[in-house]
């Protein structure tokens, strides 16, 4: 077996995989030596292993063995996020069937910068993403059945989930594919391979929830009985517009509760300019919508920070396209000629945030973006980068954004303004009050762009997607599915209200969309990113939500929301940690009582540099907290007593 040879075509298969057996014995030796979460010693200890392994980084001549020496030093001085005492950011265990769709994207390694390049790949990327668009738009789904079965993630414990389940059956990878393969005997570590490309089928287990039955709907929910119909005509994909500017203001305030009486029946769709933004009526009991998980930590008024006057210049885009809107036209309004909304591929939520202000910038020459201290910092990196007037911060006292501050800049502040509104913060899994600030902006004529890199996932589950009530008024919204989507990096959308917006990237390259192939017919990808060569980072995700389904996801993200209850309640019980407060998501905030900063700083580097726990920080009310955020849903409840066990125990007394 010669390793020059390509890895796809005819001899692609038989060339890959014994490769394949030696990363599966890398990735397991590697694992094994580092014998918890994280390497130990720190980064110098670390740093001296990798030099060791790698040696000189470019000889004369090549090492056969450098494809396990390298995977098994990566292993071993890994930050596993599928360990159970490695919780500190967003940073998932990828599933291992997401992995090994990715491999098949490594090996095809189509490009889609043009149709001749990725034939199938452009049309599998457009129906997922109009699927995961229409997601955002669809009503509360009935309550899951409790008790399903968990995917494998790829690394970790569940490494040799990459290999096939004893007595399970491998699907046929294609239209005519191989026979049903069965799986070898547990703990064979090489994938169970076929003639062909069916060699790359993960063999899921015996339990693995049945694949969705139909591409593209597999992820729109049944609406609940009790839940409030979608406010639109049956069929139609598009996001809800917004109403005029003297139409009532169709979102509820954060403290107004469901729309209605749980089991009052599904009412008719609204009618009437506006009527689309009604948000769907959660379940019985479910609280509501709109309340944050900080509410007990109620946000003061405080004055705006860092307001300027900015005036609004009409004038042709920096493109030299003509604006999809004139500034200070309605930034809301509803997509031209009833033109669903589209997404955009990313590389992860930074991209999105980007495209998002670049979109805005476009539409709205003079755009200032105005967004909670608690947003994430690619937004004010992305107004720097495309030149945006310097940002007005809003106040979020209670880790949220305050209504009320944002509501007072854009009365100050001459626009257009662009409002950025988070759902899932980084630091402490926050949302935004969506609904509320939906009705500001609308009233303002503002354009709203909602990053939920985090919060987006929530749109799987039937029992937590309620708390994203609102977001189907954003002009953009960010999607990042390497967070609680479990897919490998990278893995981001930008889902756009309005696709004329999207002319704004259009660029013109004879090699990749001549005229007349466009006309002919070829499809034009120039315009679907800011980047050119494109990898068919789609595929995995299709995959995912194909054999999973939606209610298969849901069921993960309500078990990684369980599982940081579970955890705020050891904290919360215990005499010698402080609660921040219960978690929105997947993030819980604690810190030891009586503690100082340095205090707190010093547990979680110590924890870090013995490799016993991946524990995170966060700043929040003027003092340094603990952050575990859980993302694993094979994490226990013992593996949560156990890390709260390893702070207490490090914590001086």
């Amino acid at each position: 077996m010669s390793t020059s040879s390509p890895a796809s075509g005819p001899e692609g298969p038989q060339a890959l995989g014994p490769l394949l057996d030696t990363v599966l014995d890398a990735l397991t030796d590697g694992t094994r030596a580092r014998g918890g979460p994280l390497p130990s010693g720190g980064p110098e200890a670390v740093a001296a292993r990798v030099r060791e392994a790698l040696g000189e980084a470019l000889p004369e001549e090549g090492t056969p063995d450098a494809l396990y020496t390298l995977v098994r030093a990566l292993a071993e001085g890994a930050s596993d996020p599928a360990h159970p005492l490695c919780a500190a950011h967003l940073h998932c265990p990828p599933l291992a069937v997401a992995t090994a769709a990715d491999l098949a994207a490594s090996t095809l390694n189509p490009s889609l910068d043009s149709w001749d390049q990725a034939p199938a790949a452009s049309e599998l990327e457009a129906l997922v993403t109009r699927a995961l668009t229409k997601l955002t738009t669809t009503a509360n789904a009935p309550a899951p059945a409790q008790g399903a079965v968990t995917p494998a993630p790829a690394q970790g414990a569940g490494a040799d989930a990459l290999a096939p389940a004893a007595g399970a059956v491998a699907p046929a990878a294609a239209a005519g594919a191989d026979a049903l393969v069965p799986a070898p005997a547990a703990g064979a570590m090489a994938p169970a391979r076929a003639v062909g490309a069916d060699a790359l089928a993960p063999v899921p287990a015996a339990d693995t929830p049945a694949p969705a039955a139909a591409a593209g709907d597999a992820l729109a929910p049944a609406p609940a009985a009790d839940a409030m119909a979608p406010a639109r005509a049956a069929g139609a994909d598009a996001l809800a517009p917004a109403p005029a500017a003297d139409t009532p203001a169709p979102a509820q305030a954060a403290a107004d509760g469901p729309a209605q009486a749980a089991g009052a029946g599904t009412p008719d769709p609204a009618q009437g300019a506006g009527a689309d933004a009604l948000a769907p009526a959660p379940a019985a009991g479910t609280p509501a919508p709109a309340a944050a998980a900080g509410a007990k930590r109620s946000a003061a008024t405080v004055p705006v920070a860092g307001s300027c006057a900015v005036g609004a210049v009409p004038g042709p885009t920096a493109s030299g396209a003509p604006h999809a809107r004139a500034s200070g036209s309605r930034a809301t309004a509803a997509p031209i000629h009833g033109t669903p909304p589209d997404a955009l591929v990313t590389t992860g939520g930074t991209e999105s945030n980007q495209l998002a202000l670049l979109l805005a910038r476009e539409a709205h020459p003079g755009a200032r973006l105005i967004h909670g201290a608690n947003a994430h910092h690619s937004l004010s990196r992305a107004a720097w980068l495309l030149g945006l007037p310097d940002p007005v911060v809003v106040p979020a006292p209670a880790g949220i954004l305050d209504p009320v501050a944002l509501d007072e800049a854009l009365t100050r502040l001459p626009g257009p303004h662009l409002v950025a509104a988070t759902a899932g913060t980084t630091d402490a899994g926050l949302i935004d009050p969506l609904a509320e600030i939906a009705r500001i902006t609308a009233a303002h004529h503002a354009r709203l762009h909602i990053d939920a890199a985090y919060g987006g996932g929530l749109l799987f589950s039937d029992r937590h997607r309620h708390k994203l009530a609102g977001l189907d008024a954003a002009a953009t919204v960010t999607l990042d599915l390497h967070k609680l989507g479990w897919q490998p990096v990278a893995a981001g959308l930008l889902v756009v209200r309005d696709p004329h917006d999207l002319t704004a990237l259009h660029q013109h390259a004879d090699y990749l969309n001549a005229d007349d192939d466009t006309e002919a017919g070829l499809p034009d990808l120039l315009a679907r990113s800011l980047r050119t060569t494109r990898r068919p980072d789609i595929l995995k995700i299709a995959v995912t939500l194909k054999t999973l389904g939606r209610k298969g996801m849901g069921r993960l993200v309500d078990q990684v929301c369980e599982q940081a209850s579970e955890f705020a309640d050891l904290v919360d019980k215990h005499p010698g940690f402080e609660l921040y407060d219960r978690p929105t998501i997947s993030t819980v905030v604690f810190r030891p009582t009586k503690a100082t900063d340095d205090t707190v700083a010093a547990v979680r580097r110590k924890l870090l540099t013995e490799g016993r726990a991946v524990i995170g920080r966060a700043r929040l009310d003027g003092r340094l907290w603990l952050k575990v955020t859980l993302l694993n849903p094979h994490t226990r409840q013992d593996d949560l007593a156990a890390l709260l066990n390893l702070v207490e125990g490090t914590t001086p007394r």
